[in-house]
């Protein structure tokens, strides 16, 4: 197996602190949707409640994006996060933001901690070539979702700390999670909620002959700084599988299972000195194993093996509708 580069690297210019201005921004504002909208009219969740898992009332076939901090596991249904599109939480001492893109199906967990200070985000209304700008409320930045970088502002070309969110269905965190806790938000309405409020998207032209890219419809992206490798889904029909590679000197190991729908990316931990991991059928949580014993649960927390409790490192990864990767970076490479 290989990887094969189609699209063309462009090397970023170091960022100079003088570029920290109000009006300069790290991207075209042309291609900004809704230019200087109004802010927080779609309303992020700053006060999220929890519920256990089994009480939620939603189809068990329901999209959902996990989280897991310290032995604790939230679930946020897409369902909710279409309306709101960024919640704002905390597990213990870690405070982090969720993300969503209802236009290209993206998600990402921030670390809210930003320069020795704990920010919010909030929905700035504003969409750079159609994927959500946040902005966070202590310094008014902005910020591209899917570049994962501050484009305007006084934290300008600041990288945040991702952390692993896991697309799934209810069914199989209720399996492999039983006490995990979901957000509940069964009182939320379109009026109440700022929902429905007009968002206008351009024509994303993915068929045209200019496309570079297979006709997937989603891709599961691992991003460092704006270098882009992506994987097929269909690399994980049938059955979990399990790829090693390596990829801008990050070694690399992609989990995935198109069936029960999760799509997983660790950095070798250098300390184990496993040499191969495998994939595990049928045994959620557990979804790989090493050559040492260890066995490796969704989150990457090692569950069994001499090496329990140790969770491997995750870059920013995600899955995403294939435009909108094409669009918004540069550098892709496609694994083969």
């Amino acid at each position: 197996m290989s990887i094969l580069a189609v699209g063309c690297a462009k090397k970023n210019s170091p960022i100079d602190n003088s570029l920290a201005g109000r009006d300069v921004w790290l991207v075209n504002t042309n291609d900004i949707i809704h230019f200087g909208a109004e802010k927080d009219k779609i309303k992020s969740i700053d006060t999220p409640v929890f519920i256990p898992v089994h009480d939620v009332r939603l189809d068990d076939n329901a999209l959902v994006y996990a989280f897991h901090h310290k032995g604790v596991t939230k679930v946020y249904p897409q369902s909710v996060m279409g309306m709101h599109e960024i919640v704002n939480d905390r597990i213990e001492s870690y405070y982090y933001s969720i993300s969503f893109c209802p236009r290209t199906e993206s998600t990402l967990a921030w670390n809210r901690l930003i320069n020795g200070t704990i920010t919010e985000f909030g929905v700035s209304g504003m969409l750079y070539r159609e994927n959500l700008i946040p902005y966070d409320r202590s310094t008014m930045s902005h910020w591209s979702q899917m570049k994962n970088l501050c484009i305007n502002g006084t934290l300008i070309g600041f990288q945040p700390e991702t952390g692993l969110i896991v697309e799934t269905t209810l069914a199989l965190v209720k399996n492999a999670y039983p006490d995990a806790i979901i957000l509940d938000h069964e009182s939320c309405s379109e009026g109440s909620c700022g929902a429905g409020s007009g968002r206008e998207f351009g024509n994303p032209g993915t068929e045209d002959e200019t496309t570079i890219l297979p006709p997937e419809a989603r891709y599961f992206g691992v991003l460092k700084e704006e270098n882009l490798l992506l994987f097929e889904l269909a690399l994980f029909n049938d059955a979990t599988h399990v790829i090693e590679t390596r990829f801008r000197n990050m070694n690399l190991v992609i989990a995935g299972n198109s069936e029960e729908h999760f799509f997983l990316a660790f950095i070798k931990n250098q300390k184990i000195n496993a040499r191969a991991y495998y994939a595990v059928q049928n045994s959620l949580p557990v979804v790989m194993k090493d050559d040492l014993g260890n066995e490796y649960d969704m989150f990457g927390v090692i569950v069994k093996g001499p090496d329990t409790g140790v969770r491997l490192s995750s870059p920013a990864a995600f899955l995403a509708q294939t435009f909108a990767w094409q669009t918004l970076l540069n550098s892709i490479t496609v694994y083969e």
